[in-house]
Order: structure tokens, then sequence, then C-alpha cells
């Protein structure tokens, strides 16, 4: 029998049911919900590491793109200023070589200007501009007051000189020769032979002793007895070999 209290009892135990259904229910949505919250958060922050990681890979892979590039840049500059080194030592060398080649001709210019002979074909000596400026000098300085044979005759003995083997090998190096600090001809010592004007006498004298005319008779010294010292002229007549005399000279060997 039901009575008026166990409706009641029922209809509270239902009510009890029911907000126990309900809290858990609510229970169980609020914690599938947690769950479910859960589950999103883990899932983000495992996307962030691997965008992280994705991200870290391609900075690095970067980095040692950089680092490669870096490297063959280095490399390439290297090799492009031991390419530019190599052109400039070429360069200097050539610029030596043509600086040496240069100078090796004006030096042989110079060589063969200097036995260039001058005046005509015909003579029989090699002779420089210098030589024959110091032949025509030395000769009107010591026999200015001569005649054509007399101022040959001069020269004459300066040729004899530089062929003999005993005297310097040049006819500049015969007339401004020293020995002991004296020079071998007066006109040197004086300084006159640098004051002269060569006459065209002299020139004739000069020429015909270049073209190999020769009275000397092989005569090495010659003396102006009335200008000579006397101890010189003492000298050259106890130390040499008198060949002979012609005007104002005296000559020997």
């Amino acid at each position: 029998m039901v009575t008026a209290d166990t409706k009641e009892v029922e209809a509270m135990n239902n009510i009890s049911y029911k907000s126990e259904t309900v809290a858990c229910i609510s229970f169980q949505v609020t914690g599938g919900e947690w769950l479910e919250a859960g589950e999103s958060e883990l899932i983000r922050i495992q996307e962030e590491q691997e965008i992280e990681k994705e991200l870290a890979r391609q900075a690095a892979e970067q980095a040692e793109k950089e680092r490669k590039e870096a490297e063959e840049r280095a490399a390439e500059e290297e090799e492009q200023r031991a390419i530019e080194e190599a052109a400039k030592e070429e360069e200097r060398k050539a610029a030596e070589k043509e600086e040496a080649e240069a100078l090796s001709a004006e030096a042989e210019n110079a060589l063969a200007e200097e036995v260039q002979p001058f005046g005509n074909e015909g003579w029989i000596y090699e002779v420089s501009e210098a030589d024959y400026a110091a032949l025509l000098k030395i000769v009107e300085a010591e026999a200015s007051g001569e005649d054509v044979t007399g101022r040959m005759l001069v020269a004459n003995v300066v040729l004899n000189r530089v062929k003999s083997g005993a005297f310097p090998s040049t006819i500049e190096g015969v007339v401004y020769q020293t020995k002991g600090g004296r020079a071998q001809f007066s006109p040197v010592a004086t300084g006159k032979i640098e004051r002269v004007r060569v006459s065209d006498t002299t020139r004739e004298a000069v020429e015909r002793a270049l073209c190999g005319e020769d009275p000397s008779q092989g005569a090495l010294y010659f003396v102006a007895p009335a200008y000579a010292n006397p101890e010189n002229l003492q000298w050259f007549r106890n130390s040499l070999t008198l060949l002979f005399a012609y005007h104002g000279h005296e000559f020997y060997v």
C-alpha cells in the first residue's frame, strides 16, 4: 500500500537521483571539457614545438648555407687576389725586362757611338769622339807653331803609345795619363789643352795620321828642348834613345 508518505519519499528520491544524475553529467561534461581543453593545449604546444624545431632547422640550414657561401666568396677573393698579384708580378717583370733592354740598347748605342769613326773612311784606327777631340787638342797645344808634318809627328807619338801596350789603350787615355800624380803631357798639367782653338792645319795633320801616314819611326816620346825643364830634358837624353829631331822637337824611344 502506498501511502502519501511513501509517494513523498519516492518523489524526493527521484529528485535526488535526478540531481545526482545532473551533477554527474555536469561533472562528466565539465570533466570532458577540461579533458578536451587539456588535449588541445598539448596539441598546440606540440605544434609550437614542431614549428620552433622547423624554424631552428631552417635557421641552421641558412647559417650553414651562409657560412659556405662566405667561405666560397673568401676563396674566390683569395683566388682573385692571387691572380691580380700574379698579373702585377708579370707586369713588374715585363717592366724590368723592358727597362733592362732599353738600358742595354742605350749601352750598345753608346758603345757604337764611342767606336764610331769620325772623318773619312780611310782612317785605320777606331776612334771615339772623345779620342778625336783629345788628339786634336793635344796636337794643337804641343805643336801649334809647327807645320803639318811637325803636328802629325805629335799625333803619331800618341797613336804609337796606344798601339804599344805599355800605355793606355785609347787616345784619350794616353793624352790624359798621369804617373805618380804627374801628367805625361805638359799642356794637360797646365790646363792649356782645354783653352786651345783647333786650327785647320792641326785637323789636317790629325786626319793624315789617323789614315796611317807615319814618319815618326815608332817614336814614343818627344820633347821641345827650348821649353823643357832642364831635369826633364836630362832624363830624356840619359834614359831614352834619340831617333831624330824635327824643327823644335826631338823624338825618342
